[in-house]
């Protein structure tokens, strides 16, 4: 169920939205139509290692920042966390591990601040949803081995580790990856130019304190050893360079960019409202404090014990969500009233059946949401079928606590695997207490965390003084 006609009204009073209707579009990077022949010649592409102005401490707990280059086409960057050597016995007697998908959870904020402001924003939450929902059974296993996402393995004697205690004790430390996945990493005509900029853009990033960051540690800890960005960037010939700045620049013009930020709203629920309480209103979370234009949104929850745990944090693990709808002007913008995977097996006395509108979801938005998962043994070569009706997952990834097909998706684009297309969106700036309502599966009773994460469309904006001065800009609503 949709609402077109508040979807409508909301977008037709949106300044941005019309902006963006209107606006005199930045041409491809290289001057090549974006289908047919790739003719890119004149570019060389250069993988740069950024060290940060700043030291991470082994501690953490603060906020690390890094000086992008005043060159190049900026494509892509991956933030690399490394890790000083644990150590855990063979009886597991002193043990230590950090938490699933570590290299995701080192931070809890990664932004670009350009002339002070912030430009574009990332959360762990939204990185683990963006790319784990989009990752077939291949991608998922090249991401699990960047972040550190495996399961824990048991203790045992040195060479008989696996896992994240292997990882642990592995002599040197360990060094984990991050993509972060910001608006120039959508493709080759949304490369940031740096040449361009006034002045010099930075990545911070907040780093979480290390101690948060494991879940076991009753031995040697995995402290920080340092933070670097790895970033791709395509640097032009000196003439193509000129040819593109006439081209993109001329004097008196404005040229302008679709890009994108993101925005996250996170809310415990004491108790849990159960999808068979047919008479009763699920639980409602008041989402404010998301506005813009609104792109797609991402719904997902975790247990509070997992993440509040002292001793054994775990930031991953997700719970499935029964039924979800969006709603706000006391309207029903769009819901999924089965949006469970399987079946309530713990009472068949109760549920409602076994029923596939969240599939329709996965298969409409054209998201892989990670389906296929290796065996529980780490030495075995065959994968795990999964009997969907009952284990309730099309496949786990990390070490096992979180279940992609858990993310719930309100896609109010065309293009599901795009980030930063002007092809459909909701301003929710235009909205009257938007909110989310939730049921959750028979079972569910301990307290848990929603998290709404909206992709958030903006406009990123050159322009030309008589002089040739370029100024760039953001716009947000």
């Amino acid at each position: 169920m949709s609402n077109p006609s508040l979807i409508h009204r909301s977008n037709a009073n949106s300044s941005l939205f019309n902006t963006i209707k209107a606006r005199n579009s930045k041409r491809n990077q290289f001057n090549y139509v974006e289908e047919g022949e790739a003719n890119i010649c004149p570019t060389a592409r250069s993988r740069i290692v950024i060290n940060p102005t700043t030291t991470l401490a082994s501690g953490g707990n603060q906020t690390i920042k890094f000086e992008l280059v005043n060159f190049g086409m900026l494509e892509e960057l991956y933030l690399q966390t490394s890790f000083l050597q644990g150590g855990t016995n063979a009886d597991g007697s002193n043990d230590v591990h950090l938490v699933d998908q570590a290299g995701i959870f080192a931070f809890t904020r990664a932004r670009i601040v350009y002339n002070g402001n912030t430009i574009a924003e990332l959360t762990p939450e939204q990185v683990l949803a963006s790319l784990y929902t989009r990752a077939n059974a291949e991608r998922v296993a090249q991401l699990d081995a960047m972040t550190g996402g495996m399961p824990i393995g048991a203790a045992a004697a040195v060479g008989s580790l696996e896992g994240r205690r292997l990882l642990a004790s592995a002599f040197g430390g360990q060094t984990l990856s991050c993509p972060l996945g910001f608006w120039f990493s959508e493709s080759l005509g949304r490369a940031w130019d740096l040449y361009s900029l006034s002045a010099r853009a930075y990545v911070e990033v907040d780093y979480r304190a290390n101690a948060d960051l494991h879940t076991v540690n009753d031995s040697t800890a995995c402290l920080y050893s340092e933070a670097k960005l790895v970033a791709y960037i395509s640097e032009l010939a000196p003439e193509e360079l000129v040819a593109y700045q006439s081209s993109n620049y001329s004097p008196n013009s404005v040229s302008s960019q679709i890009s994108f930020t993101t925005t996250q709203f996170s809310d415990s629920i004491a108790s849990p409202v159960l999808i068979t309480a047919s008479s009763t209103a699920g639980n409602k979370v008041k989402i404010q404090s998301i506005s813009g234009l609104v792109r797609r949104l991402y719904l997902f929850a975790t247990l509070d014990s997992d993440r509040a745990s002292t001793t054994a944090k775990e930031y991953n693990n997700s719970v499935d969500i029964a039924s979800w709808k969006l709603m706000a002007n006391n309207q029903v913008i769009y819901e999924n009233q089965h949006s469970a995977v399987g079946v309530d097996t713990a009472s068949l006395s109760a549920g409602t059946g076994y029923n596939t509108d969240t599939y329709i979801e996965m298969v409409r938005n054209n998201l892989p949401m990670a389906s296929g998962k290796s065996s529980d043994s780490l030495t075995s070569d065959t994968f795990k079928l999964f009997d969907v009706a009952v284990d309730k997952s099309l496949g786990a990834v990390g070490g096992g606590g979180l279940h992609p097909a858990h993310i719930k998706v309100i896609n109010f684009g065309y293009n599901p695997q795009s980030l930063a297309d002007a092809d459909g969106c909701l301003s929710f700036s235009q909205l009257s207490v938007p909110e989310i309502e939730c049921k959750w599966p028979t079972g569910t009773s301990a307290a848990v965390t929603l998290h709404v994460i909206a992709e958030v469309l903006t406009l990123n904006t050159y322009n030309t003084s008589a002089n040739g001065q370029i100024n760039y800009k953001l716009i947000t609503e």
